[in-house]
């Protein structure tokens, strides 16, 4: 069966690359498809940012979510809000990959060092705000429709990792 499973894979793989098929998405199981990205939405766990970012790695060499564009910060907030349909819980927050940690008040992706500020944007009104020390990590937060706020990054929350969906259709082939 998975010699059959791998052949279709390449098959389906061949005849993208050919424009014969448009718009094939495939992601590992678990994870959703969005555009050109695989998202894996681990609600089950409470991890720091720094573990977050581990565990991204780890689960199929992916990263930690960079948002870069409305639509993609719009299916995100769907995700997170059909995963927990009481978003104003407290502990409905997600990590995504921005942080102030190397040079206090200047955001970056983690993912390519990029400032945030080059592309899209979804501060809540008044964020950042560093109101407590060390809040250099962000967050989708629930409370506040999954908008970003910043965060200290020792506190556990859920993760949301991306990978590429070119790096998932080879890791599904080579396997």
């Amino acid at each position: 069966m998975m010699k059959v499973h791998c052949l279709i894979l390449v098959l389906v793989s061949i005849l993208d690359d050919h424009g014969i098929i448009e718009g094939y998405n495939c992601c590992q199981n678990g994870w959703v498809v969005f555009e050109d990205s695989c998202y894996l939405f681990a609600d089950e766990i409470n991890i720091d940012w720094t573990e977050a970012t581990h565990f991204c790695d780890a689960h199929e060499h992916s990263h930690i979510v960079t948002i870069e564009s409305h639509s993609e910060e719009l299916f995100l907030r769907d995700q997170c809000k059909r995963l927990f349909k009481t978003g104003a819980s407290r502990d409905n927050w997600f990590w995504i990959g921005a942080t102030d940690d190397e040079i206090e008040g200047i955001w970056v992706w983690y993912t390519n060092h990029k400032p945030i500020t080059d592309g899209y944007t979804n501060w809540y009104p008044g964020q950042p705000d560093q109101s407590s020390v060390n809040q250099d990590c962000a967050v989708l937060w629930g409370p506040s429709g999954y908008t970003w706020h910043d965060h200290i990054c020792e506190l556990k929350a859920h993760v949301i990792c991306e990978r590429n969906i070119t790096a998932s259709r080879e890791q599904e082939i080579i396997g």
